[in-house]
């Protein structure tokens, strides 16, 4: 009879632990929101769109975009704003590390430069899984998401 309490009682709490860590990982539904209760017009693109494409441009190499182009890419546009002031744009990853492990650069020695993620972590380009690329306007409501 203990033995099965014991069972239940794990089992439960291995449950609830997995719904709490896979619920709390993806900051997404609550940023395309905090976007759109702002005014912008939140869509869903991929590396082809001309906007997203020009923005990755500058910022990636080729290589990098292909990757881009596996995650799901979220763009907002600001209502009556500039082409390039009004925009951004947000990678949502499938964790955290994963944005670590795409911002993390490996130099010729083999050593891992984690500058870009650590510049980006501290800006608030990062939250939860996602990252934020575009206007600052964008970022400050990203971050409040």
């Amino acid at each position: 009879m203990k033995k099965r309490i014991l069972t239940v009682l794990i089992a439960l709490i291995t449950v609830l632990t997995l719904c709490f860590t896979l619920a709390g990982c993806d900051k997404s539904g609550s940023i395309k929101k905090a976007f759109e209760d702002e005014g912008y017009t939140v869509t869903t693109v991929d590396t082809n769109n001309e906007k997203a494409k020009s923005l990755l441009k500058t910022l990636f190499t080729e290589e990098q975009i292909e990757k881009i182009g596996e995650y799901e890419i979220i763009l907002c546009v600001g209502e009556g704003l500039g082409a390039f002031t009004g925009t951004g744009m947000v990678i949502k990853f499938p964790s955290e590390g994963e944005i670590k492990n795409f911002l993390t650069v490996e130099d010729a020695d083999g050593n891992k430069d984690t500058k870009l993620y650590d510049s980006a972590k501290e800006n608030g380009s990062i939250n939860g899984n996602c990252l934020y690329l575009g206007a600052p306007k964008g970022l400050e409501i990203f971050k409040n998401a």
